[in-house]
């Protein structure tokens, strides 16, 4: 799982717990309205994680400041929808650091999951969940890239990975 992914699902497990929670105290109703129906708004959150330069592959750390929405129901059956886009702006300043960003951009992500998905990424019974990441940025020297990767991954009924599949493409000047 990318480090992208990884601080998405960061984010959304506190929902999807939240929502697990409730089931176990919620009703039998297999159908019905959500148990828990929430959506946040995400303002100038920032994070910071050691990833690599899309182009050149060096170690840098990256500091990402984003805002967006995240929207979470869980039903009374286990299943969990959720769906999610966040824009943002990266620095990112090659290791070691020396507090002078080595490359400046922005980037905006979509991602969401239908089924029985766990906190994790992974499925207990049939699911499906995608993300997409577009970006582009700029090198301390003027030159421009680009990078968009997009993911995808489809569960049987015994929550087995049916499908999965990730891609990346990146733009080097």
């Amino acid at each position: 799982m990318s480090r992208k992914r990884r601080r998405i699902v960061r984010r959304v497990a506190p929902f999807a717990v939240a929502g697990l929670l409730l089931l176990a105290a919620g009703g039998a109703l297999a159908q019905g309205p959500p148990v828990v129906n929430q959506t946040d708004h995400i303002v100038n959150e920032t994070s910071t994680a050691i990833d690599v330069h899309p182009c050149t592959g060096q170690p840098a750390e990256l500091t990402l400041t984003e805002s967006g929405v995240i929207h979470f129901s869980a039903f009374a059956d286990g299943t969990v929808h959720f769906t999610g886009t966040l824009r943002g702006t990266f620095s990112a300043d090659a290791l070691p650091t020396d507090g002078i960003p080595d490359a400046t951009g922005t980037t905006v992500v979509w991602f969401g999951g239908n089924g029985k998905l766990l906190e994790d990424g992974s499925a207990f019974g049939k699911a499906q969940s995608a993300f997409t990441l577009n970006g582009k940025g700029t090198n301390a020297d003027g030159t421009r890239f680009g990078f968009h990767q997009n993911g995808n991954a489809v569960f049987d009924p015994h929550g087995n990975p049916k499908l999965q599949f990730f891609k990346t493409r990146t733009r080097c000047a």
